[in-house]
């Protein structure tokens, strides 16, 4: 896992990228693969503009990652974390709920909604 992610004891991999507001997915920045040391977990993001409301601490992108990844039975959780860096923020937080350890995030949804800015 690149080293700018913060991993918790948990092994959760929290996100660098504050998804606050509403966030547009389309056809090209959809895709998102979630590695493990003996598998690779795809899936495609539905396009759509998506709100997620810090002081509600409800995501409709978050919902919907996670709407995907448990239609196609994989064992990867979705959260909507919230960070408390120089200013308050909300990012996408993901963990494999098989206990194997995150690996590597990528795809055009993680340079679009997770990476750092």
């Amino acid at each position: 896992m690149q080293d700018y992610f913060y991993v918790d004891p948990y092994n959760r991999v929290w996100g660098n990228k504050d998804i606050g507001g509403d966030m547009t997915v389309t056809s090209s920045n959809n895709t998102l693969n979630i590695e493990s040391s003996s598998n690779i977990y795809t899936v495609t993001i539905p396009p759509g503009t998506y709100h997620t409301e810090y002081t509600l601490n409800k995501s409709e992108l978050v919902e919907a990652i996670a709407e995907e990844f448990e239609h196609n039975q994989l064992p990867v959780e979705v959260y909507l974390g919230g960070n408390h860096k120089d200013v308050k923020y909300n990012s996408i937080v993901f963990r494999l709920s098989d206990g194997s350890e995150i690996q590597d995030i990528n795809g055009t949804f993680f340079e679009a909604f997770f990476d750092s800015i």
